[in-house]
């Protein structure tokens, strides 16, 4: 069984206007290789999604009710970037291999298989989800990591 792990840094943005945004990776996740061996992915058997947590708070100025769903100024975007090819790996791993990804709030709710999401005010935890799939052939046994990104904006 192929096992890697998916992690990220945690990334802290500041807008002087708008107030802050402080992502904190709770778990890395983990990837877990599919039974015909094209996949590593968190949604296989044995695999876990990351959780990353979302903290978000307006100046004093800016008032509050200016972030809703129906009205998004004000507001932090959340966007996950499903990395372009593996930060460790055997020699040759990324060879035709695809990686997607997909966010949900923690509990499953789901954001339609989007990369970003608007995040209301507080604090909010996000599962991530990865998957690496080989488009020609399968992958080799060795230990394989992949680094996304995730960005508030």
């Amino acid at each position: 069984m192929l096992t890697a792990a998916m992690v990220g840094p945690a990334i802290a943005l500041v807008d002087a206007t708008i107030g802050t945004c402080t992502i904190v990776v709770v778990s890395p996740g983990t990837l877990t290789a599919s039974t015909d061996l094209k996949s590593l992915s968190s949604t296989n058997a044995g695999g876990q999604a990351a959780r990353v947590s979302v903290t978000t708070l307006l100046n004093g100025g800016v008032p509050q009710s200016t972030c809703s769903l129906a009205v998004q100024v004000n507001c932090f975007r959340v966007t996950y970037v499903p990395p372009t090819n593996f930060a460790f790996a055997p020699a040759g791993a990324d060879a035709s291999v695809q990686f997607t990804g997909r966010m949900q709030p923690q509990g499953g709710a789901s954001l339609l298989d989007l990369l970003s999401a608007v995040v209301l005010l507080g604090t909010q935890n996000i599962d991530l989800s990865l998957s690496a799939t080989k488009t020609v052939g399968v992958f080799t046994a060795g230990t394989y990591q992949a680094q996304p990104t995730i960005r508030c904006e």
